[in-house]
């Protein structure tokens, strides 16, 4: 181990003891902030810098987006990494206007021949708010089919 590393490691250790650093948190981030985020989310210690555009978050060590830049940069569809996530219920029900990527495809997919949908079934499928998968009426969805599904703002009719 070379000086520099033994040193961070040494001071990062007493801070924890002191109770200034929580373990796994990093002493001096630097955080890219997108949107209206107040310094007060963000904590001391921090080297906020505020970006406007994908290159700015480059060499960040965390980024933080306010709901809105969330919102701007998904078109106003929920990742389905991020189904668990609490979101108001006054979220866009549509993609934004020029979405190409989220407006083509069918607005309908017919799966109902199938008596287990998992997620491997709708992997392929375009979802975007105003979808309608179609599953039969004793079906079983899996919850990963279920989270895809629903997190990419497509709704399941039986």
């Amino acid at each position: 181990m070379d000086n520099e590393a033994l040193v961070d490691q040494v001071t990062r250790i007493i801070m924890e003891r002191l109770g200034v650093a929580k373990p796994g948190c990093p002493t001096n981030p630097v955080i890219t902030t997108f949107g209206d985020v107040p310094d007060c989310v963000l904590g001391t210690g921090a080297t906020v810098r505020r970006g406007s555009g994908p290159a700015d978050a480059d060499g960040a060590d965390f980024i933080v987006l306010s709901q809105a830049a969330f919102r701007a940069f998904h078109g106003g569809v929920i990742p389905a990494g991020l189904v668990r996530v609490a979101i108001p219920t006054s979220a866009p029900s549509a993609p934004a206007a020029g979405c190409t990527e989220c407006a083509s495809g069918p607005a309908t997919y017919d799966i109902s021949g199938k008596r287990t949908v998992t997620e491997n079934d709708i992997r392929h499928m375009e979802l975007h708010a105003g979808v309608t998968v179609k599953v039969a009426p004793k079906a079983i969805v899996t919850a990963l089919a279920r989270d895809r599904i629903v997190g990419q703002g497509a709704e399941i009719v039986r």
